[in-house]
């Protein structure tokens, strides 16, 4: 089994069919979005171009730190966009589509 980032990256090159779809990961830098892009990494139907990860303008943040995601987006050579989205409003998911559509 796959025990650490690094590890894919050197050992699984990504399966990219001929109609493959670029696909961005959502990124906390925990295991369930290890697994999501695993998971996405070997569907042949996309191709993972970027990590996103959206984070509120204050200076708290739940998530693990970004200079620990940064680390591990170098080492996957993805890049890690960070989507900065206000914590004032209520509707999250309006929020994140609008963070993503500007």
């Amino acid at each position: 089994p796959i025990k650490s980032l690094t590890e894919m990256r050197s050992i699984e090159d990504q399966v990219i069919g001929n109609n493959a779809q670029n696909a961005a990961v959502s990124w906390t830098g925990g295991k369930d979005c290890n697994l999501a892009l695993l998971r996405a990494w070997r569907a042949a139907h996309l191709k993972v171009t970027c990590l996103v990860v959206f984070c509120p303008n204050e200076a708290r943040f739940r998530a693990h730190p970004l200079e620990f995601m940064e680390a591990q987006a170098k080492e996957l050579d993805l890049p890690l966009h960070r989507i900065v989205f206000s914590k004032n409003g209520t509707d999250y998911k309006q929020m994140y589509v609008d963070a993503i559509e500007s």
